[in-house]
């Protein structure tokens, strides 16, 4: 999944919740969490991998559910233990929507859950050695090449259609992220 793809999948997962839970807005930490989980996966394991080439491919320890995820639900279970069910909250769902949607991503060669086995399952290297602005323009180069395709005009009416619902889930929400923002550059002043 492409890192746009991740925070709305995991925004929506974590939005659910919150509605089922807390019955309240989304705080401004809350979304931010779900911001920073959602990404850091990839930022941590691309990195070790496009970057450092400590990992063979960008699905390395910080997507494993035998070393990342018990990371996380030891940070999340200690948020919990000091009040701040929300924020672990917000972290477990947006780091466990990475994990579901990098093995779910529909794929022409099917779901990849080896992904999430890392150091037990490991995948073969990549065949070119870009770094990780080379690989990042690469792949989002390829992105744009594809939804400019005119055949590929359902795959774009999909994306709108996705954005604009998230869209209007985060207005419902109380548009998290934007309070804090307007305090940041004193707008609410």
């Amino acid at each position: 999944m492409l890192p746009w793809e991740h925070l709305l999948f995991g925004y929506v997962w974590y939005s659910v919740l919150n509605r089922l839970v807390w019955h309240r807005p989304i705080g401004d930490g809350e979304a931010l969490t779900v911001v920073l989980a959602t990404q850091a996966p990839d930022l941590l394991d691309k990195t070790l991998s496009w970057t450092l080439g400590l990992t063979a491919t960008g699905y390395g320890p910080a997507h494993s559910l035998l070393v990342g995820a018990p990371i996380v639900t030891l940070v999340a279970g200690l948020a919990w233990t000091r009040d701040r069910a929300r924020l672990g909250s917000a972290l477990f769902v947006a780091y466990a929507s990475h994990l579901v949607g990098d093995a779910l991503a529909l794929r022409a060669n099917g779901p990849t859950p080896g992904r999430l086995l890392w150091p037990l399952v490991t995948y073969d290297p990549y065949e070119t050695n870009l770094g990780f602005v080379e690989r990042t323009t690469k792949y989002l180069g390829e992105f744009v090449v594809k939804i400019s395709n005119p055949e590929n005009v359902v795959l774009v009416v999909g994306y709108v259609a996705v954005l604009s619902s998230v869209t209007v889930l985060w207005a419902l929400d109380g548009t998290p992220g934007i309070r804090w923002a307007r305090r940041v550059v004193g707008a609410d002043r």
